[in-house]
């Protein structure tokens, strides 16, 4: 069972552009059951995303919607990430954990999670945000 703030490992998924994508990592952002378009979901997640290289880095955390993350909780401990990494704000992930093979690799901070939140809902005023209901 995974709650707000953690940080899932989703096996398979299809991404934004219908591309299928094996392992990557989520961060969970809601996880009440409810239904879009009249379809039901347990997890809205954001997806989590390496930097190639310091140039990438800047280029991506210039857009509006990328939010650096660096730390993560795992068994009581704060770890690094191996690549430095991102989170896409602007990217909702639905997905119903019947539907879903993933476990849950840790969790980020709740610093971190009221930031994201603050961000989705600004991008959500915005209309910038784009819902991928593909996993459902």
């Amino acid at each position: 069972m995974c709650k707000l703030g953690d940080i899932i490992v989703v096996n398979k998924y299809v991404a934004e552009n219908g591309e299928k994508i094996g392992r990557h990592s989520f961060i969970v952002i809601d996880d009440n059951a409810d239904s879009i378009q009249g379809i039901e979901y347990t997890h809205v997640t954001t997806v989590i995303s390496s930097f190639k290289d310091e140039e990438q880095r800047k280029s991506k955390l210039k857009h509006k919607g990328n939010l650096e993350i660096v730390e993560f909780e795992k068994n009581g401990n704060t770890k690094e990430f191996k690549k430095p990494s991102y989170i896409k704000a602007d990217k909702l992930f639905y997905f119903n954990k019947n539907k879903l093979d993933y476990y849950v690799f840790g969790r980020i901070s709740d610093e971190l999670l009221d930031e994201l939140v603050k961000l989705i809902i600004l991008l959500e005023k915005e209309n910038k945000l784009t819902l991928v209901t593909d996993n459902l």
